[in-house]
């Protein structure tokens, strides 16, 4: 028995589109269809190369979450990449602020992004 992998991640978001838009603008993700929450107005799927990765809802009736940018025990999720170099030049024509880091013991050079929920993202590049 073991885990094979992250299956997907769920932010829940007042900033609904703004999200969308920055995971397809600056990821490159699809959004499509989600399969479950059925009821939920606000409630997508983002895609990458056709699996479903990232879900996105909208807060429904009283339900609350957590401000933007406000730290929670999720600290941030990473996503393993390849083609380094046009990573860096695709944010960069995005204008999306990152910083790049090396990790000299995993031979991985990561890009650490925010998206605008203030939910960390780490871009990691086995690639030297």
């Amino acid at each position: 028995m073991r885990i094979l992998k992250i299956d997907h991640i769920n932010i829940r978001t007042p900033l609904f589109e703004e999200t969308l838009r920055f995971y397809e603008d600056c990821l490159g993700m699809k959004r499509g269809p989600a399969g479950s929450v059925h009821g939920r107005p606000q409630n997508l799927w983002l895609y990458a190369d056709g699996v479903p990765m990232i879900h996105v809802n909208g807060p429904t009736g009283d339900e609350v979450v957590a401000e933007a940018g406000v730290k929670s025990r999720l600290d941030h999720f990473a996503l393993s990449c390849s083609g380094l170099a046009q990573w860096r030049a695709h944010l960069n024509a995005q204008g999306v602020e990152f910083r790049e880091a090396r990790l000299q013991g995993r031979d991985v050079t990561q890009l650490n992004l925010l998206d605008p929920n203030g939910v960390k993202i780490e871009l990691q590049f086995a690639e030297i």
